[in-house]
């Protein structure tokens, strides 16, 4: 078990430090070789992980655990859909490019089942982790303004530091955002640490607003939403969540003031949270922080306060599930071809595609990273895709909820599905000693989960987000975790 966990430390920093910054020819094929050293990297921990656990099961045998059964289910599920796929090749190994198939898929399960194991960790382990996104976010602000501090070939706006297109780095930021906020939130206020993770939370809250991608709305939507939930429970977490609110908005205001300072320089289209910056939402949100924070200081804290806790948070839960009812009424009412930036076009003729579906295929789907294979395989239907996307192939519906659901048919978007439910469920249970370490997982399953559902799954951020899952499971269902309480 040691010996694992060991593995699974230093397999955490080799993928936080090597995948974001690989690339080999600039941005050419950037997302195959992405996949090609993910895989490498992850094959080969793999393989040192399953000896471990044939020594283990030599010795001990194999234990029963309801996590176990969990993820045997999972796995007949991905093997049954590969057994039936339309392109069992494309299936295995997934599409060039993308490589969201059997081989990525079982990895990433793979993981996220060893690390509701175990993991150690400390302050040096999570700064090794962290600071490549870190210095990716500082690359990335000073690109977007025009200032390339690192040469890559291929530099285009749509294209971010090493990362890649704007949709990846989304899905990266829509990890490694809620972790950064959640470790500020959850530290000793005023303590060395709560510096350290409120200065990474700065920088990569301003490489979010930078990076063009509206999606990102919806991962502060889900860290800054779910963290009020938690935070109402304590007078001294929402003390600190005040704070984050202030660097949230100071974030804003520096883009403003860069903004300023390099006029028409910004090098990518107008999108949502760049207009929030420049309308001075940096200063709504800092006076707004700075004031509540004050408000809760003043206020006395007696025994009542957590069964007051539990009475706010019954009324944000209220709050939250009326304003979320009306987002998506309004959001289905106001839907056309044009929506999400062309995205309504590909989930309208998504869901046509599913609806053509044989009935067994409704259940099991046409094969994982085969979207375009099937989306191609009608004439009819592959003139009109060509007619509204002309030379540019459509791999996915540009939402995983509905990617899966034509991939995966309706058990596998179920599975997707009641994993997370699982795991927060799981998290929720936890008592107040684990709360911290609980509500850092909870944060970016939540938050991959939204931005998920206008964007797609690849290796910059599905791995990360099943590890997340793992941790979650082992926070959940251990005695203690360092995770949140160590140093």
């Amino acid at each position: 078990m040691q010996y694992r966990k060991i593995l699974l430390t230093f397999y955490l920093i080799m993928l936080s430090t090597i995948l974001p910054i690989y690339m080999k020819d600039g941005y050419y094929m950037l997302g195959e070789e992405k996949w090609n050293i993910y895989a490498i990297i992850s094959a080969a921990m793999a393989g040192l992980i399953i000896f471990a656990y044939i020594s283990e099961f030599i010795e001990k045998g194999v234990e029963k655990s309801e996590i176990r059964s969990l993820f045997k289910v999972y796995l007949c599920i991905n093997v049954i859909n590969l057994i039936f796929s339309i392109d069992p090749k494309v299936c295995f190994w997934g599409i060039e490019g993308w490589r969201t198939g059997f081989v990525t898929m079982f990895l990433m399960m793979f993981f996220c089942f060893v690390y509701s194991e175990g993991i150690y960790t400390n302050g040096y382990i999570l700064a090794a982790i962290f600071i490549t996104p870190f210095v990716i976010s500082i690359l990335v602000i000073a690109e977007r303004f025009g200032i390339n501090l690192l040469s890559v070939s291929g530099t285009e706006p749509a294209f971010v530091a090493c990362v890649g297109n704007i949709n990846w780095y989304a899905g990266y930021l829509s990890i490694f955002v809620p972790l950064g906020v959640g470790f500020a939130v959850t530290r000793e206020l005023f303590g060395k640490q709560f510096y350290f993770w409120s200065v990474y939370s700065l920088a990569i809250l301003m490489a979010l607003f930078v990076q063009g991608s509206d999606s990102a709305l919806l991962t502060l939507l889900g860290t800054y939403g779910l963290l009020i939930w938690y935070c109402l429970y304590e007078k001294e977490r929402l003390q600190a969540l005040m704070i984050q609110f202030f660097i949230l908005g100071l974030a804003m205001f520096e883009i403003k003031i860069l903004l300023g300072i390099f006029p028409g320089k910004y090098t990518y289209a107008d999108n949502i949270l760049i207009r929030i910056c420049d309308m001075n939402g940096g200063v709504f949100f800092m006076a707004i922080g700075l004031l509540a924070y004050m408000v809760v200081s003043l206020s006395k804290e007696d025994e009542g306060s957590s069964l007051r806790g539990e009475k706010y948070r019954r009324i944000y839960r209220t709050f939250v599930s009326v304003l979320a009812t009306l987002a998506i009424v309004y959001v289905v009412v106001r839907f056309d071809d044009f929506s999400g930036n062309g995205r309504g076009t590909i989930w309208r003729m998504t869901l046509d595609m599913y609806k053509e579906l044989p009935s067994f295929r409704k259940i099991i789907g046409v094969g994982r990273d085969c979207f375009s294979s099937y989306a191609y395989s009608d004439p009819g239907r592959a003139e009109i895709l060509t007619n509204a996307f002309g030379n540019n192939r459509l791999t996915n519906a540009h939402s995983i909820f509905l990617t899966e659901l034509v991939e995966g048919g309706l058990a596998g978007l179920v599975g997707i599905l009641f994993l997370a439910v699982y795991v927060l469920g799981n998290l929720n249970k936890c008592d107040k000693e684990k709360g911290p370490a609980a509500i850092i997982c909870a944060l970016p399953i939540v938050s991959y989960y939204l931005n998920g559902t206008v964007s797609f799954s690849q290796v910059l951020s599905s791995p990360y987000a099943f590890i997340c899952l793992g941790l979650g499971l082992y926070i959940a269902n251990s005695d203690n975790s360092q995770i949140g309480n160590g140093d």
